[in-house]
């Protein structure tokens, strides 16, 4: 089995073990109200399937399961939800794997620059035994736990003018998520800054940056698209979405709710899957017929060979011992 299909099968994530056995009715069991948070616009592809999720669960359990989503960075950016989740403030978050980046930086190089070989190879990393260590390490260090990783896509940059190598980069202002990332732009000639998600369009806007990377998903759904005149396929790295919850109320679960819970987020992200694999060239075209944006294919080595030496000098400095050859065993 190969192309969309197989990887969405991958792409039922750490939910993936849930079947569907009967289980006992929900009704009779006391309501469970829970917040979902996402700094992602609601038009992100990750929110509309964190918004299906929801009302499965309520319907499924004949609203005895009440999950509200909260998107847009209402309740602040990635990192003051996962603070907020850690408390269980909100119960659940979704995201990039933004989760490594605050809570478990020896992780970090699991959304490096080109360390995936392809979409599939990232998805064995996160789902096999890699991914299975972090998630100890987040129970035990921050009470978090990860409940599915699934299809998000390449993250692509989006500029103010044309990227055909990293030479056009040089002395453009880009908006970058991590510290590894502002040094591979960096050593492109780029001025690299970090800003939250839900400032960014008017950052954009506004010239405060020129450019900024980002799956095409999300480009789409927070309108960057408006505001740059380019996407260039660099195709930087592989980027999964990542559903963490409070560990703590995952098990205040009964069996019946959870039961319910794992269920219908397996079905969930699945059907992420297939509309992130469908979606992406549909979005391209959307962009420029609304906005005339020019869709570039870049030099993508000529960026990959700048990036490798300064993601295995940072894995050696600030990654878990090992990292990138674990990763890389998972190609096979």
């Amino acid at each position: 089995m190969t192309g969309p299909r197989r990887l969405a099968l991958f792409a039922l994530g750490f939910a993936g073990l849930a079947i569907a056995l009967p289980v006992a009715p929900a009704e009779a069991q006391a309501p469970v109200r829970f917040t979902i948070g996402s700094g992602n616009s609601p038009r992100d592809l990750s929110s509309q399937a964190m918004i299906r999720w929801a009302e499965a669960m309520q319907r499924e359990s004949n609203g005895a399961l009440a999950g509200n989503f909260v998107g847009g960075g209402a309740l602040g950016g990635d990192r003051q939800l996962l603070q907020q989740l850690k408390a269980n403030e909100i119960q659940l978050h979704v995201s990039g794997p933004t989760v490594v980046h605050h809570l478990a930086q020896q992780y970090q190089c699991l959304e490096a620059e080109f360390v995936f070989r392809d979409e599939a190879h990232g998805l064995r990393v996160w789902q096999g035994a890699l991914g299975r260590e972090l998630n100890q390490v987040l129970e035990r260090d921050h009470g978090v736990h990860i409940v599915a990783v699934g299809r998000r896509g390449a993250r692509h940059l989006t500029s103010s003018r044309p990227v055909r190598s990293p030479d056009d980069l040089r002395g453009m202002k880009v908006r970058v998520t991590n510290p590894l990332r502002a040094q591979v732009f960096q050593a492109m000639g780029a001025l690299p800054g970090t800003l939250p998600i839900d400032e960014l369009y008017g950052a954009l806007r506004a010239g405060v940056f020129d450019a900024q990377e980002n799956p095409i998903s999300t480009i789409w759904g927070n309108k960057y698209y408006e505001v740059q005149k380019a996407v260039n396929l660099t195709g930087h790295v592989w980027s999964y979405t990542v559903v963490s919850a409070n560990a703590g109320f995952v098990k205040t679960l009964s069996p019946a709710h959870k039961a319910i819970f794992d269920r219908t987020l397996t079905e969930t992200m699945s059907w992420l899957a297939n509309e992130t694999a469908t979606e992406e060239e549909n979005l391209l075209k959307r962009m420029q017929a609304d906005r005339g944006v020019e869709i570039v294919r870049p030099d993508v080595a000529a960026f990959q060979a700048i990036a490798a030496p300064i993601v295995a000098r940072f894995a050696a400095e600030r990654c878990r011992p090992g990292i990138l050859d674990d990763i890389a065993k998972a190609a096979e």
